[in-house]
């Protein structure tokens, strides 16, 4: 990922004699961005696949709250593989990198901690040779 950034943030836990704490505070200098919104996949099919996008202007983070799935990056150079299975790193991603989901276990919950407010229409590339022209690379 040569200009845009991907890579591991760690969510702050706090082990208690009756379990686990993790905490995501907005108003912290806990993420690179101002929470704006919050939103979860679950129940993802066997074999289906999630994103399949990039996003114009949204920056967000994921974490695996249970479970664990595989989020490959793309940058219309690059493409790298993230192991998501532990719900003290959350994965932060960048606008404009191309990103899909898979290899969901069943208890899979995947949270996602985004910038903006998601609106309809012209927020998302869907089609990777549009990302890819959008960027320069075709």
């Amino acid at each position: 990922m040569k200009d845009k950034k991907c890579f591991f943030v760690d969510i702050k836990s706090n082990p208690e004699a009756d379990g686990r704490l993790l905490v995501i505070e907005g108003n912290s200098k806990q993420f690179p961005f101002e929470i704006k919104r919050i939103f979860w996949v679950r129940d993802v099919a066997d074999g289906a696949q999630r994103g399949q996008h990039a996003t114009k202007r949204t920056k967000l983070i994921l974490i695996a709250v249970t479970g664990s799935c595989d989020v490959v990056v793309n940058d219309g150079e690059t493409e790298k593989t993230f192991h998501l299975n532990d719900p003290t790193k959350g994965l932060y991603i960048d606008e404009m990198l191309w990103r899909t989901m898979k290899n969901f276990t069943k208890d899979c919950i995947v949270e996602a901690i985004c910038d903006h407010v998601y609106v309809p229409g012209d927020e998302t590339f869907d089609d990777f040779n549009e990302y890819l022209q959008a960027i320069g690379k075709k």
